[in-house]
């Protein structure tokens, strides 16, 4: 239940990819299990211990990433990054007093969260036995639903609440045991959907990532292989892509955690204004410098260090899901630069990339398209 923050690697760290280290150690593990006469579903539950299971928070190879990856700073290039926190799009969030931030490490050549990985070997596992029909997690599945329903009565006040939570956690505990109760249907997509919306993301940190899920189905995918695996070595290589960036893939937030990360983005980050004409001639190319008056995100346009020839005035709405999860934003406003003015509305579609139109005069798309970008 870790966070991250990918796009806050600094341009002078340098990160080495860790493939090699983490495929050397699985396979070492592979190799001692079938040794030890380990195949099918029995090697399956032997990775699951040794990456997978985790009995608090990390899993065993989100605390092997953490410790025994050689650490990157300005300067010495590593095979992992541990920023603060605070100096991340969640600063003045309940995640940036999270101890348990992910470090950032680039995996066959994908920039992501060590977090991704814990995914993968922990949720992968739930997923490739629920597909085949078992549910050996079950109990602790229970059990991370209910210990958060509870902390949510208590830290809402509402303590008669909580010995009704725990009653009813160990009843669905006992009933299934006791063969009262059967496994409802499973599928994968509502299943995953329910994790990020639960004990693994919005009832935790306020955030829903796709890319988490995107890394639980590769899990499953990996299990499934490994379960048929007779001879040779496996690599992480066949089930990490671009989909476990949550740059690219881009989170969903709660409504708290999603207004001040896009505060934070917005205000923190390095932005470039480009402005371009329907023939698509260059009009303005200019570097970004916000500052937030009352509701309004007010922009100073600069190149070169020179002093500013524009500013935006940019009020921001945010787009939410049927669930009321902020998943990106509008800003429109007004723009001056060398003496002319009009309107430009821009829609975000990542958290690095927004676009849109501008116009003169009262309109807001007669002049040809516009894109902020970090």
């Amino acid at each position: 239940m870790a966070e991250v923050d990918d796009d806050a690697l600094p341009d002078n760290v340098t990160l080495l990819d860790c493939l090699p280290e983490l495929d050397n150690l699985l396979n070492s593990h592979i190799s001692r299990a079938r040794w030890d006469g380990y195949s099918g579903d029995d090697m399956v539950e032997y990775i699951f211990e040794r990456f997978g299971n985790a009995p608090d928070i990390d899993a065993p190879i989100e605390t092997w990433i953490k410790k025994q990856l050689p650490k990157a700073s300005v300067g010495i290039p590593g095979k992992q990054f541990q920023i603060d926190p605070r100096k991340t799009k969640y600063r003045k969030t309940q995640n940036a007093r999270s101890s348990n931030f992910a470090s950032i490490i680039r995996c066959n050549r994908v920039l992501m969260g060590g977090d991704k990985v814990g995914h993968f070997f922990q949720l992968g596992y739930r997923i490739y036995h629920r597909l085949n029909g078992r549910n050996p997690t079950f109990t602790r599945e229970v059990i991370e639903d209910h210990s958060i329903a509870a902390w949510r009565a208590y830290k809402n006040y509402d303590l008669h609440h909580i010995p009704l939570i725990v009653n009813l956690g160990t009843n669905r505990i006992i009933n299934r045991k006791l063969g009262l109760t059967s496994p409802p249907n499973f599928v994968q997509k509502d299943w995953n959907h329910q994790k990020e919306m639960g004990s693994f993301g919005i009832r935790v940190t306020g955030v829903y990532s796709p890319a988490d899920i995107a890394a639980n189905n590769a899990g499953a995918k990996f299990y499934a292989a490994l379960a048929k695996l007779k001879s040779g070595k496996i690599s992480l290589a066949s089930y990490i892509d671009r989909s476990w960036n949550e740059s690219v893939n881009c989170n969903k937030y709660s409504a708290p955690v999603g207004t001040q990360v896009w505060e934070n983005l917005l205000l923190h980050r390095n932005w470039v204004l480009q402005m371009h004409t329907n023939s698509h001639d260059k009009k303005i190319f200019a570097d970004c410098k916000m500052t937030k008056k009352s509701g309004t995100f007010d922009v100073a346009l600069s190149r070169l260090g020179k002093p500013p020839e524009g500013t935006l005035s940019l009020s921001p709405t945010f787009r939410k899901t049927k669930q009321g999860l902020i998943e990106g934003i509008t800003l429109k406003g007004s723009w001056s630069y060398k003496g002319e003015t009009g309107r430009l509305s821009i829609d975000s579609t990542r958290e690095c990339y927004i676009k849109g139109t501008w116009g003169t005069g009262s309109s807001d798309r007669n002049g040809g398209g516009c894109v902020l970008f970090m």
